[in-house]
């Protein structure tokens, strides 16, 4: 079962990912199958109320529009008017939030306006059941009582005060909410997030100087001690991350690190403490050459454990 878990950023978190001054501080951090973590920022409640504005303007011209059209072009009697009219209603409120969400990826053209994207809470895919659920409960939540006050189809006074109540109970939810969850996100086990910004990490190759590279050098015997796999892991660690923030923490796993491959393929100079990133990284970039070179002669190389096919015995 995937984990989630919510925290306020460090100060250097939030140098890294500098939002507005309005945006909300929350993060959820989801555990999909794939087992690599996701940090993704909880969006505010200003932000969703600006999304559902702008979605309510879209559907609202939409429908006006519509409707003009069929009276101008006198395709629609009076009679017809009032019932059309209630069909366009239905149509575009809780329809037109499911098929947006379905088609656009948990967004609709507000939420994609204002950088926001549904979730599931468990880091799986969102799932149609969970964007039904989510926006049939809004119309119970919000839509129904706000067009009972508004309308002013009920004079009861205690029915009027009650439907107050539940939008002052449905708003003060999310408002106390660690993850800024309304009732039918709960319900629907989902959550509204900002829309992670795409980053292009640049290419450790391309970070390691020439007079690194001219300083360590690595044979074949050397480089034949470890795979793709191992390739990956080192870059991943070279690159840092969320866990690796701390310089001096990172900088004993660089030297533990270094310390094991040099171990491991015999390369007999230690270097200083100040230079073992860059012994790592022209290890790397060695290693890489070599595995792209294995792997263009047909020798791709899996891992550590990789052992090389035994020939085919000779006819006799």
């Amino acid at each position: 079962m995937a984990r989630w878990r919510l925290g306020r950023r460090s100060k250097q978190d939030t140098r890294a990912h500098r939002r507005p001054p309005e945006a909300n501080p929350k993060r959820l951090t989801l555990a999909p199958p794939e087992g690599v973590p996701l940090h993704l920022d909880v969006a505010g409640l200003a932000a969703r109320f600006g999304a559902q504005f702008v979605d309510f303007v879209i559907t609202t011209t939409a429908m006006i529009g519509i409707i003009l059209a069929l009276l101008f072009a006198d395709l629609v009697s009076g009679a017809a008017f009032t019932a059309l009219a209630t069909l366009l209603v239905l149509v575009f409120g809780t329809p037109y939030y499911i098929a947006c969400e379905l088609l656009m990826n948990g967004r609709t053209p507000g939420k994609k306006m204002l950088g926001l994207r549904v979730v599931s809470k468990d880091g799986s895919g969102l799932s149609t059941h969970q964007i039904v659920v989510r926006n049939l409960t809004k119309e119970v939540e919000v839509f129904l009582p706000a067009a009972f006050l508004l309308g002013g189809g009920e004079d009861s006074f205690w029915f009027n005060g009650f439907m107050l109540v539940w939008l002052l109970v449905v708003i003060a939810v999310p408002m106390r909410n660690k993850a800024n969850q309304r009732i039918g996100d709960l319900i629907a086990d989902t959550a509204v997030v900002l829309e992670p910004r795409p980053l292009l990490l640049p290419d450790v190759a391309e970070a390691v100087g020439r007079t690194a590279r001219e300083r360590f050098v690595f044979s074949t015997a050397q480089l034949e001690h470890y795979g793709a796999y191992e390739l990956q892991v080192l870059e991943r660690l070279l690159r840092g991350g969320e866990e690796a923030r701390d310089s001096r923490e990172r900088q004993k796993g660089l030297a533990r690190i270094g310390e094991r491959i040099r171990a491991k393929i015999g390369f007999e100079e230690t270097p200083p403490p100040a230079e073992e990133e860059a012994f790592l990284k022209s290890f790397y970039v060695a290693q890489r050459a070599f595995l792209e070179q294995k792997k263009l002669m047909g020798e791709a190389r899996a891992d550590k454990f990789h052992r090389e096919p035994e020939p085919a015995p000779e006819p006799r």
